[in-house]
């Protein structure tokens, strides 16, 4: 039997309904011949989302996790923290990446937040 002390979180599967596409940016021409950013998915990733109590999201006021999102997905070694990840065709950087892979069932955790290249968004 799996307990809380060897699992530290856990989530069924209908939890992990989400997916994200996990990539990193390549160079394209608009119309115009300027070179512009562009996302480019490297895999996809079935995720949970995690809820942040009131608390823990205005700890996070003025530091780089305001306004974060955090996903739990099973443990990949594809992961790092120079990856992007895109959800819904809204492109977000990795802040921090927890990574846990003691056990056959663990997760990490992704802590994401919307990317914004040159004042806008990504």
């Amino acid at each position: 039997m799996v307990t809380n002390q060897t699992v530290p979180y856990s989530y069924q599967p209908y939890q992990m309904r989400y997916t994200a596409d996990f990539g990193t940016f390549g160079v394209t021409e608009n119309g115009m011949g300027i070179p512009m950013p562009t996302f480019v998915s490297q895999f996809k990733l079935h995720y949970a989302r995690v809820s942040q109590t009131i608390s823990q999201k205005y700890e996070a006021l003025g530091t780089d996790f305001e306004n974060t999102q955090i996903l739990a997905v099973r443990h990949d070694k594809r992961l790092t923290e120079k990856l992007a990840v895109q959800i819904d065709g809204k492109v977000y950087s990795i802040v921090d990446l927890s990574v846990r892979d003691d056990t056959y069932l663990s997760y990490d955790l992704v802590t994401i937040k919307r990317y914004k290249a040159g004042g806008q968004d990504g």
